[in-house]
């Protein structure tokens, strides 16, 4: 896939329901390559996302799985996600079940 000619950087992020706060911004951090400063917070969230200069697709799973299972500060992350993307043109954010997206070769 590829967008205004160069190759698309692919992120898949596999949300488990009882993550704690620290570790989904200790997950995302490693995952998505952010630098060491980062804030481990919404707002920092929110900018580092919306400063991804490199055209990004990131696919969200686990964290709609089920209605109930999903926390108040997950809920929170999906809507920065959300929000990021609608700022940032270079950013798509893609929620779903894995196996709804599972390709075999």
């Amino acid at each position: 896939m590829t967008v205004g000619g160069g190759a698309m950087r692919k992120i898949l992020l596999d949300f488990n329901p009882d993550r704690t706060v620290e570790g989904i911004h200790r997950y995302l951090k490693f995952e998505l390559k952010f630098p060491g400063y980062y804030g481990d917070n919404l707002d920092a969230l929110y900018d580092e996302l919306t400063s991804i200069t490199e055209d990004t697709c990131v696919g969200v799973f686990g964290l709609l799985k089920e209605k109930g299972q999903i926390t108040d500060y997950q809920r929170r992350v999906w809507k920065v996600m959300r929000d990021a993307e609608k700022e940032n043109p270079h950013l798509c954010v893609i929620f779903g079940d894995m196996k709804e997206n599972y390709e075999e070769e």
